[in-house]
Order: structure tokens, then C-alpha cells, then sequence
């Protein structure tokens, strides 16, 4: 993995897909869903990986189909205890089985 630290807590990563950046109070971060889905994807207990999810959702920063579309349009690595968490927290109805679009 190719990472480098500038900070203990401030992780850079590769991506060949740059988030968007939204600004607040002068900081530029990504989107919700995107902080999340990356903070997610990091976490090995799948109990955080449910708090991390339903934060977002119950402070409003995002719903969840914002989760699903950035998990169905992000990389699949190191997605997959977010996959099942988000299936459980938040089912997809519209698609047959309730199942994420491949």
C-alpha cells in the first residue's frame, strides 16, 4: 500500500478518483459520504464500522443512498465488512434482493 504520513492523524492516499472538495470554515475535505466511506473502509471492528455509517446518517450529512452510490462507484478494496454493514444498516429495496448493483 502506498501511504504517507504528514501527520499522525492524517492519512494520504492514492485514488484514481479524486473526491470533490467541499469546503468548511476554510478546510477543504470530501464529501460526507466519501470521509466516511474511507474512514470505514480502515476500520477492522465491524462494530465501528456501524457507528462510523450510522453517524453520518443520524447527523444528516448524508442519507443512505449517498452511501450505497459512493460505495457502488468507489474501489472495492478493503470494502467488504463496510459492504455488509451498510447492507444490514440500511438495505437497498429498489434492487432485486435488496442486493448493491454490481
Amino acid at each position: 500500500m502506498n501511504t504517507r504520513k504528514a501527520h499522525p492523524w492524517i492519512l494520504f492516499e492514492r485514488t484514481g478518483r479524486p473526491p470533490t472538495v467541499v469546503e468548511l470554515n476554510g478546510l477543504r475535505l470530501a464529501p460526507p459520504p466519501r470521509a466516511a466511506l474511507d474512514l470505514a473502509r480502515r476500520a477492522t471492528n465491524p462494530r465501528a464500522v456501524v457507528e462510523i455509517l450510522d453517524a453520518v446518517v443520524g447527523a444528516r450529512l448524508c442519507s443512505p443512498a449517498d452511501l450505497h452510490e459512493e460505495l457502488r462507484a468507489g474501489c472495492r478494496r478493503g470494502t467488504a465488512l463496510v459492504r455488509q454493514a451498510l447492507r444490514h444498516l440500511y438495505p437497498l429495496h429498489d434492487s432485486p434482493q435488496g442486493r448493491e448493483p454490481t
